[in-house]
This record gives C-alpha cells, structure tokens and sequence, in this order.
C-alpha cells in the first residue's frame, strides 16, 4: 500500500525530502506563503505530486495522510503540524528519512558552536585515512541528497530543529561539542534547547562529549563515553599535554600531532580538532594516522576566516558567529596573542540571547567596539563600561569606523553574535559584505 505523505516547506530541506520520496509515496507538498520562491523547482521535481500553498495549505486538514515529513525551520508548536498530529498522522524529520534508508556508518556532530568546522574536518580526516565520506546535513549538501551518491560512511551536521523531533538512530558515534545561550527565540529555555541537542546520543555507539561543558554530558551512559578538553585526558580521552617541550593533542598518553602545527588559529579551533578525533578514532583508526590530515586541512569560510592585511592591520571574518557563544570563542581564542588590539564589529539579531558574557573578553581584548543591526542597543547597555563604542548603519560603515580605530598590529574581527537576517540575507552575505568593505578601503 502507497505511503501517503505530506511534505511542509519547500526550503533545501523540503526540496531533498521530495526528490528522496518521488516514485515512492504519493505525497502532497504544502508552504504557507503564497509564492515560495522554490515553488516551480518543487514541481519540476515532482510534477505528480499535489501543491498546495498560502491558504490553501493553511486549510490543510491531513484526512488519510499517513506521515508529514517538517522542515527544520518549521516549529513543533506550527499550526499545520498540531493539525496533523490530530488527524494521527506520524510527524518525521528529514532526518528520520535519512536513517531508515542509510546502509553505511553515520557519524553526527552539534553544539552552538563549531559544528560546521568539525564536522568538515572529520570528513576531512576520514578522507586521511582512506573512506569515502558523504559530508553535510545542516551543512551544504542536505541528507538525504548525499545518499544519491554511495559512500561508505556520512558525516552529518545536525541542528537542534532537527534534533528535537528525530528518532533514536544507532549512530556510529555521536558529539554535542558545547552548549551556551542559543534559539531560546524557538526552544523556550537553555535546559529545553541542551535537551535537544543531546537527542543525538540516543541508541548511539559511542558517545563524544566536551568534558568541560556539563551540558554536554549524557545524563545517563548508554554507550562508551569519549570526552575532549584542553587539559590533561585520561586513558583513551582526548586532552592537551606537554610532550618534549611542546603543546601537543593526545589520546591518553599518545601524541599526534603539537599545537603550533594546527592549520587553525585560537583555542576554540584546538577543542574543534580534539573532538573531531575523538569523533572518528576507533579500532580501525589509530590517532597517528589522523595527523598528515590535521595538517592539511584549511578551514571553512566565514569562521575566523583571514580576509586582508592593510596598513599592517588584520582583518579577519568570523560572521558565522551568530550567537554569544560563538564570538566569546572567537575572542578567547584570538585574544590572549592580541591582548586589548581587537577591533571588535558586532550586533545584529540577538534571538533574545543575554549579551551579558560578553563583557568580560571585551574588557580583557578589545580596544574598540563597533555596533550595527537591531540590537546594537542592547549590546551597547552591556558593553559601554569595557571600551570605546561607535554606532554605525551598514558594513561599509563599519569596516571603515574599524579601521580608523585600529592602528599597526590590530586586528579587526568581525564576530557578530547575532543573527544576520535583520541586515543580510544570511551569514554568508554578512561575510561577503565585509570581505568587500574591506577591499574598498584606501
């Protein structure tokens, strides 16, 4: 008997779900705008398939639908989705999708920050040492795209919107790398939003945990335990020593590879390499043979991302930081080399997060504050005691308020922590705009 499926959203995410389900089910697509901009593309894919959109999705009763397939974007509280929860159809992810259909290892990465560096940098390992790894999921290619080509292990970025409504799925290994202040906006509180990232380590076959961050932490241990830090580890954790003079990443007692040989700068990018060991390393893979790969991998853009050097000044992109937790990294692990020679840009949409940590590294590392975006405000009450603030309009503004502040030697950062939808149309065109800005100064 045919499936019949409903499928919400047509963003990435809805356009994978139908190119995975066309032929199979028959399905109904449904977007509440009126002309989503992926519409025609939907039909193309599909042309069998029924659309509904505007208000006629928004009547959508879901009689005789057996599943209804929801976008990430799409919360669980969404009209449509309470609607057919009533109508007893089964709620999935993408994601859920995913796992019925992969026949090979899976290895899934979150946390508010570092998720995309480390889970491209396990790809990147696992390519080190001979596998043929599919790599995305909330980054690049969506899941289930990477299943039209065979690989013979995944690597998958995972958000907590897709997280919190997943099923349990027996993941070759598992990590939450961190937890701070992050789409409360959506999750309702800090314990709602942990609770959802550690999802992930349900039915998983081994669990990889940030020692340092207890948010991190399974509640209970159902499967070996791995954990990763800048201290010293125990057997078979990942840590930080110093071994014949020099700072080196090790498991248990075992060296790879030393600190000044990392292709990324600032602690925050030591912690993302630890855990993407920590991630792949098993039985089949010994840490010696992880460290030609540490070696040479180059980052990815838009994280702490070196754009130019003028007049002696660094310039560097980290507008994937669009939360507290990801610019307090970015200054923790640039800071201590730069002590009170940042230029600091930031603002944008806060997503209701307390801006209140920031204080502090401000204080430490930063000479001068540049803000712009909807909460500039908000991020101007926090930091008016811990430097020198101007407010500005745009990035070209900013870039060059930036550099009339920076002298010789400075660095200027680009580490937001906010959202960017107030100003840009994402991240990434946050970045571009200030890679051009800086281009443009004399």
């Amino acid at each position: 008997m045919t499936t019949y499926t409903a499928i919400i959203g047509t963003g990435v995410t809805g356009l994978s779900c139908l190119r995975h389900l066309a032929g199979r089910d028959r399905l109904l697509v449904l977007d509440t705008r009126e002309a989503p901009a992926n519409a025609e593309a939907a039909r193309v894919i599909c042309p069998e398939a029924e659309f509904r959109f505007g208000a006629d999705a928004c009547r959508t009763g879901f009689e005789g639908v057996d599943r209804v397939v929801v976008s990430p974007g799409i919360g669980l509280d969404h009209e449509l989705v309470r609607r057919a929860r009533l109508a007893g159809a089964r709620i999935d992810s993408d994601i859920d999708l995913f796992c019925q259909a992969v026949d090979a290892p899976v290895y899934a990465i979150t946390g508010t920050n570092g998720k995309s560096t480390v889970t491209a940098l396990a790809g990147h390992l696992l390519s080190g040492v001979g596998s043929n790894p599919g790599v995305g999921g909330n980054l690049g290619e969506a899941a289930l795209d990477l299943l039209r080509t065979p690989r013979d292990c995944y690597v998958l970025e995972l958000s907590s919107f897709q997280l919190e409504r997943m099923g349990a799925y027996p993941f070759r290994a598992a990590t939450v790398l961190n937890v701070t202040e992050d789409h409360l906006d959506r999750h309702g509180s800090l314990a709602a939003y942990a609770a959802a990232k550690r999802r992930i380590y349900t039915s998983a076959e081994r669990v990889v945990a940030n020692r340092a961050d207890p948010l991190t932490l399974p509640e209970r241990a159902d499967a070996p335990v791995v954990t990763f830090g800048l201290d010293v580890p125990g057997t078979g954790d990942w840590g930080v020593v110093e071994h014949g003079g020099r700072a080196m990443i090790v498991r248990g007692d075992e060296a790879v590879v030393a600190l000044e040989e990392l292709p990324l700068a600032g602690s925050h990018n030591v912690l993302n390499v630890l855990a993407a060991c920590a991630l792949v390393a098993d039985d089949a893979i010994a840490p010696a043979a992880l460290a030609e790969p540490i070696r040479s991998f180059r980052g990815l853009p838009h994280r702490c991302e070196p754009v130019a050097r003028k007049h002696g000044v660094d310039y560097v992109d980290d507008s994937k930081a669009t939360n507290v937790g990801a610019a307090l990294a970015a200054l923790a692990g640039l800071g201590d080399a730069r002590r009170r020679h940042i230029v600091l840009i930031a603002g944008g949409d806060g997503k209701g997060a307390d801006f209140s940590p920031l204080a502090e590294p401000v204080g430490r590392f930063v000479k001068a504050v540049v803000l712009m975006g909807r909460d500039a405000p908000a991020l101007n009450r926090v930091l008016a005691d811990c430097a020198p603030i101007v407010h500005v309009a745009d990035m070209n503004a900013a870039v060059a308020a930036a550099a009339a502040a920076a002298a010789p030697g400075d660095l200027v950062l680009l580490s937001p922590a906010c959202a960017s939808l107030d100003m840009f149309r994402n991240y990434e065109h946050r970045g571009r705009a200030f890679a051009e800005a800086v281009e443009a100064l004399p």
